[in-house]
């Protein structure tokens, strides 16, 4: 799959609960209904943050699609224009609420405990609401790496603590998505990031004492001090959607 991470800054004519009634109680109704949508996650940035957060962040949301050609159909459908026009009327769609956004292809790395997922209670099962807590970063690569490969060869094997729960790093893919005959994503003015990171945990205290221990903040020392442009925070995660594909029976 194809990933699509905005950053959501709270926009300084509204207050986090009314930014929260209408995302909330609305927009995400809109982007549950986006053409061939595979995955849609929100997440609120936590009260207590590490000390690796940085940049503002109000909320992160995350959307997926199987491969770019599905993902750039969505946003010329009428379902994405819908997304976007709800958007800008209300909260604006340039660098002042949406300061950037990471398209990236994402690999899931190995770790010890996955995290476990009912699809029953359509949530994770760590807490009753199903939401899980993780920390989030984007950001530009100063360095010129292939990230693709250096990320994993060095840093792979953070997910060998238990109280990792899932470990993604994504990519750039490179590339701007044309929406209609005069717009595109990221909009001039929006970071495109070259790079991803997710660290998913059962609880904040868990990740709060991940975050501040040697193996993440070694990694974290180096990632973001070549990075520019980094923006990081511990958010609390909601899946919004449960998709599949049916296949054809097996017996084995």
């Amino acid at each position: 799959m194809v990933g699509f991470n905005w950053i959501l800054t709270l926009p300084p004519s509204l207050t986090a609960d009314a930014f929260d009634a209408w995302y909330l109680g609305v927009h995400t109704k809109y982007a549950q209904a986006a053409h061939g949508i595979r995955r849609y996650c929100i997440n609120r940035a936590v009260a207590r943050q590490p000390a690796a957060a940085t940049g503002d962040v109000f909320r992160v949301a995350q959307e997926y699609w199987d491969d770019w050609d599905t993902m750039v159909e969505c946003w010329n459908s009428a379902s994405g224009h819908t997304l976007l026009g709800d958007g800008h009327v209300n909260m604006g769609l340039d660098q002042g609420t949406l300061p950037g956004v990471a398209l990236t292809e994402e690999v899931r790395l190995p770790v010890a405990r996955a995290a476990e997922f009912s699809t029953i209670h359509r949530g994770y099962t760590a807490r009753e609401d199903g939401t899980i807590s993780k920390f989030v970063a984007m950001g530009l690569d100063g360095e010129g790496r292939d990230l693709a490969t250096w990320y994993p060869e060095r840093y792979g094997d953070l997910g060998s603590d238990p109280s990792v729960r899932q470990h993604v790093f994504g990519t750039t893919l490179g590339r701007t998505i044309p929406v209609g005959m005069l717009s595109s994503l990221p909009a001039p003015g929006q970071t495109s990031y070259d790079w991803n990171l997710e660290l998913w945990f059962d609880s904040n205290e868990e990740a709060l004492a991940y975050l501040d221990g040697e193996a993440f903040t070694s990694m974290w020392r180096e990632l973001a001090s070549s990075s520019t442009d980094t923006a990081a925070a511990l958010v609390r995660g909601q899946e919004m959607l449960v998709s599949n594909v049916a296949l054809p029976h097996r017996d084995d």
